[in-house]
Formats: C-alpha cells, sequence, structure tokens
C-alpha cells in the first residue's frame, strides 16, 4: 500500500510542500503530472533521504520511483507588490519585509519573470542576485582582461542585452552600486545599475591575493557556502558563470565560480553564465 505524506507551510513570500511518498507502482513522470493537477505547483523531483516519522533521522532509500521526496515551492509574486518595497525602504524597515535567500519574480518585457535571490538586505538598502544564469557570453572577444570589468565586453552584455528586459517600474527602483578598478595605474570609478559580481562578493577577500577588488565588495551571506553558489544555465544544467574581478597577476583571465561553487579563473574569450545583480 501506497504511503503518502504532505505538509505545507505558508509564509507571506511562499507556499511550501513537502510530499514523501514510497511504495507506489507509477514512475516520476505520472506521479509528477498528479501532484501538479492536484496541488496546483509546481513540483521539484529529487531522491532526497526519505524520513518515515518524526522520531526517526533520514534514512537512506534506493534511488528508485518506489520511494521519493518532493519539495515543492510556490512564489506568491502578488505578496512581492513594489509599493510594498518601497515602503519599507523609504520607512527604514527594509530588512523587515525581506532577508538572505528570499526569492523574487521579477518581471520583464517579454511577459516572463527572472527569479532573483536577496544576497543581503539592511534597513534602507537590499542586494539581489539572478538565482541562476541568464544567458552565457565571453568578457571579451580575445584573450585579455585589459581595460578590466570598466571597459569589457562583459559590461556592455549586462547593461545592453540584461539590464533592458527587466520591467521598466523595477528598473526605476533600482540603486546605482559604485564600483573601483586600477586600470594601467589609474583608478577608475564609475556606477551602473546591474554589474557581475565581484569575486568578493561571492568568496570574500583574497588573502593569496589572487584578486584585488577596491569597491564595496563583502561576501554576502549567501555564498557563505560552496553548494549555495552553484548557478544553472538553461539546458546546460550546472554551469560556470563569470564575475567581474581579473585575475591578478594575469592580463588575459577574469574570475569565475565553478561549477562545484568553488573559485577559478579562465580565458576571457570563453563562453560562460552571466548571473548578474542589482541593489535597491
Amino acid at each position: 500500500m501506497a504511503k503518502i505524506r504532505i505538509d505545507r507551510t505558508n509564509s507571506k513570500e511562499y507556499e511550501e510542500v513537502l510530499v514523501e511518498i514510497e511504495d507506489v507502482d507509477f514512475d516520476k513522470d505520472t506521479i509528477n503530472a498528479l501532484l501538479e493537477k492536484s496541488l496546483d505547483v509546481k513540483t521539484l523531483i529529487s531522491n532526497a533521504p526519505l524520513v518515515t516519522s518524526e522520531s526517526e533521522t533520514a534514512a537512506k532509500i534506493d534511488d528508485s520511483d518506489k520511494g521519493m521526496r518532493y519539495n515543492i515551492r510556490r512564489m506568491k509574486k502578488e505578496s512581492f507588490l513594489l509599493d510594498e518595497i518601497i515602503a519599507a525602504k523609504k520607512e527604514g524597515k527594509l530588512d523587515k519585509f525581506i532577508s538572505p535567500f528570499d526569492e523574487i519574480d521579477v518581471p520583464l518585457d517579454t511577459g516572463g519573470y527572472v527569479t532573483v535571490v536577496c544576497a543581503y538586505s539592511c534597513s534602507y538598502w537590499a542586494r539581489f542576485v539572478f538565482k541562476d544564469c541568464w544567458d552565457e557570453c565571453a568578457m571579451n572577444d580575445e584573450a585579455t582582461n585589459k581595460g578590466g570589468y570598466y571597459k569589457s565586453k562583459g559590461r556592455t552584455h549586462v547593461l545592453v542585452d540584461i539590464l533592458p528586459h527587466i520591467a521598466q517600474e523595477w528598473r526605476a527602483i533600482l540603486k546605482p552600486r559604485k564600483m573601483v578598478e586600477e586600470i594601467d595605474g589609474e583608478r577608475i570609478e564609475y556606477a551602473d545599475l546591474m554589474w557581475l559580481l565581484s569575486a568578493t562578493d561571492v568568496f570574500g577577500p583574497s588573502e593569496e591575493g589572487y584578486w584585488k577588488d577596491l569597491d564595496d565588495s563583502f561576501q554576502v551571506p549567501i555564498f557563505q557556502r560552496e553548494r549555495d553558489r552553484v548557478k544553472e544555465c538553461g539546458d546546460e544544467g550546472t554551469y560556470p558563470y563569470w564575475l567581474r574581478s581579473v585575475r591578478a597577476a594575469s592580463s588575459n583571465s577574469f574570475r569565475l565560480v565553478d561549477t562545484d561553487g568553488s573559485n577559478s579563473n579562465l580565458s576571457a574569450y570563453c563562453s560562460y553564465g552571466f548571473a548578474p545583480g542589482f541593489d535597491i
């Protein structure tokens, strides 16, 4: 006989449904279709350890369709109205409304949405990062980091090919982020509404000097664990993604986050994921 347990958790931001199933004769696709119809949610299936009672610890199960655990999350877009965010910011209570790891579906000019994750919040401003890669692109057409992020093809891609797709009402509340680079011995200061993360944003300062970010970078809370740094890029699945920090003591590379969440670097002409961020 099939054993099914359903737990629902409701919060202001989302509804989460945990479904645990044992001893069933249907395949995963059939079960997914049934759950989506009955629960009105998009299901995410994983063969995670199954807990059969509150007193038991996680027990290992076979990677088969006989025992499965579904973690289903439905975002409530209507709870993140722009006027609520603007009001919370004006009142100095933004961090009471939005916290690290909260997700928001931001509308696009195409009629779709892009999911962003709160990386940091305080009373008057918050930092967000795309949950997954928007697309992939090279940082430059050639194997060079000359000109830094400031003069890179990657920066142009973010500002010209990605930012304009964010709905106008959202672009209106974005806060320019001031950035500083030292290029050919000259200190360059500039500010963008959308940008690639720095290596310091993701990994913190480099004690070995592998990157030397000069702006307001600090490691944001959501990137303290390697597993939380991993992102996907469309049908490619888990994918490396670019950072805007040049590789110190190198003339051809930028830093990036590898598929396991570790830091790495590759030649600027390689095409990898773009997962930009913005401040409000």
